[in-house]
């Protein structure tokens, strides 16, 4: 990623770009306040846990200077906000990609305690206590991170809702560029809006057009830096794959001159960027890309954060799938759980429980219906089917049908996160890429349902699974299940 650097005074700078730095001052203002109160209420409440009280006074050694806890934790706020700032956790390039990366912040926050620690000897007031130091530093990290979420959280609703987002304008017309528009377009949260693709030369467009009419085409790469100003764009992502060297390094020049955000794409769409390294040999920059994460000792990992969760949303949520049995029991005739064969890891088949959502035979008649089918692929979804009960249908829009896998988890046969399991009939039709999302055990969510559930097409839905399968980790499982309350809670492309 690089970034286009204004070679004018501000009076040139186009309407998208003054945004843009509005927006981010706004940003950064409010981490400002938000890590403020973080580093006060740690030094507050570390006050009070460990000696009872608010206003308890440091016992500093060899000195009659009386000062109070929370006045100490009052002078942390410039340092250890220094130290954050000096960690790129201000950065206004890269707000806009993450407000929280956990790394950074406890570093920051840890040298903020060497630095407080140096102080008090450098200011010959020794004495500080060392618990209330350890605890005001765990506290710290917990607040500034739950601070971030939260303003995380509110960014990702309002650009969801239309409002802190980028104008983006797609540099290249072929697949690959089609590709990353129906990505940003079908995840308004990530904040990117495309407003039109920029082709190699028009007779790109008129030989094929992959947008289809959902992009207009402002013009040619040649003329970038007009269609830049002229469109306030704020983002300009360069599709690599369009273009020859010497053109994509004319673009990439021509942009310089201009002060908006410029990325260029990988085409790595299955590699996060995690396992990627730039790396340079003899002068040549090179992606390094590390092998696949899932080995047996994280298998292994994996199966014992399943074991863990599951157990404990069986246990606390249990009065809530009683009544849950209870509304299916009395809305139709039927068992309250369903049973329905699926494949999981290896193409092993297995039975997936759910709360049943259906009247009773509804499979005999699946037949009847594949003509209204309104999913792509040899995957079946219809949004007005008329074999789901009045209940099941309220279960289905919140995803509670799926709640009896939990079973499925502690039995082992499926994990909390992963690709979700096929039916027979549609792995018949599989071609051997879609087979790759057999290699892992199925899930009962995943990238694809907190990515638009099933307004997605299949294509689009092997692709994250992949994706998922060659970037597993603990904290992209973590991720998910967080990522997977507001796509339930919402709704979002739910049948």
């Amino acid at each position: 990623m690089t970034r286009g650097q204004s070679g004018s005074a501000s009076s040139r700078r186009s309407p998208g770009a003054v945004a843009r730095a509005h927006r981010r001052r706004r940003v950064v203002a409010v981490l400002l306040v938000a890590d403020t109160l973080a580093i006060l209420l740690a030094g507050m409440l570390a006050t009070y846990l460990r000696f009872g009280s608010f206003v308890a006074p440091v016992g500093f050694e060899n000195t009659s200077l009386t000062v109070a806890f929370w006045q100490v934790a009052l002078l942390m706020v410039p340092l250890w906000i220094g130290f954050m700032a000096l960690a790129g956790l201000y950065d206004l390039d890269t707000l806009t990609w993450g407000l929280s990366p956990a790394g950074k912040v406890m570093r920051a926050l840890s040298l903020g305690v060497v630095g407080l620690i140096l102080a008090t000897f450098l200011l010959k007031l020794p004495g500080l206590s060392r618990a209330w130091t350890l605890v005001v530093w765990i506290l710290a990290i917990v607040f500034v991170l739950a601070g971030r979420a939260i303003v995380g959280l509110f960014a990702t609703l309002a650009r969801t809702r239309g409002r802190l987002r980028q104008r983006v304008i797609i540099v290249g017309a072929n697949s690959e560029a089609a590709d990353i528009v129906r990505i940003l377009q079908s995840d308004p949260a990530a904040g990117l809006e495309p407003i039109g693709c920029v082709t190699s030369s028009f007779a790109e467009k008129l030989e094929l057009d992959f947008f289809a009419g959902e992009l207009p085409v402002l013009g040619a790469a040649l003329d970038i830096t007009s269609i830049v100003q002229e469109s306030a764009a704020e983002t300009v992502i360069i599709v690599s794959s369009a273009f020859d060297h010497d053109v994509l390094a004319r673009i990439i020049a021509d942009l310089r001159a201009t002060d908006v955000d410029v990325h260029i794409s990988s085409g790595l769409f299955e590699v996060l960027t995690s396992r990627v390294l730039v790396t340079e040999v003899a002068g040549v920059p090179l992606i390094t890309v590390r092998g696949i994460s899932l080995s047996r000792s994280s298998l292994l990992v994996k199966r014992a954060f399943d074991l863990v969760v599951a157990s404990f949303v069986v246990l606390v949520g249990l009065p809530l799938w009683l009544l849950l049995a209870l509304a299916v029991k009395l809305s139709s005739k039927g068992p309250v759980l369903y049973a329905q064969e699926r494949m999981g890891r290896d193409g092993q088949t297995f039975s997936m429980y759910k709360f049943r959502s259906m009247y009773v035979d509804s499979d005999a008649q699946l037949h009847t219906l594949r003509s209204n089918n309104e999913a792509t692929g040899p995957i079946f979804k219809m949004k007005s089917d008329p074999r789901v009960t009045p209940v099941g249908k309220w279960l289905r829009k919140f995803s509670l049908d799926e709640i009896p896998q939990l079973i499925n988890v502690l039995g082992g046969t499926m994990s909390l996160v992963g690709p979700r399991p096929p039916l027979p009939d549609e792995v018949r039709r599989y071609t051997p890429g879609d087979w790759r999302r057999l290699e892992v055990v199925p899930g009962m969510t995943g990238l694809w349902q907190v990515s638009g559930r099933s307004s997605l097409t299949f294509d689009e839905m092997v692709r994250l699974d992949i994706f998922y399968i060659e970037n597993w980790s603990v904290t992209l499982d973590i991720s998910l299940l967080f990522r997977t309350i507001p796509a339930v809670l919402f709704a979002r492309g739910a049948y």
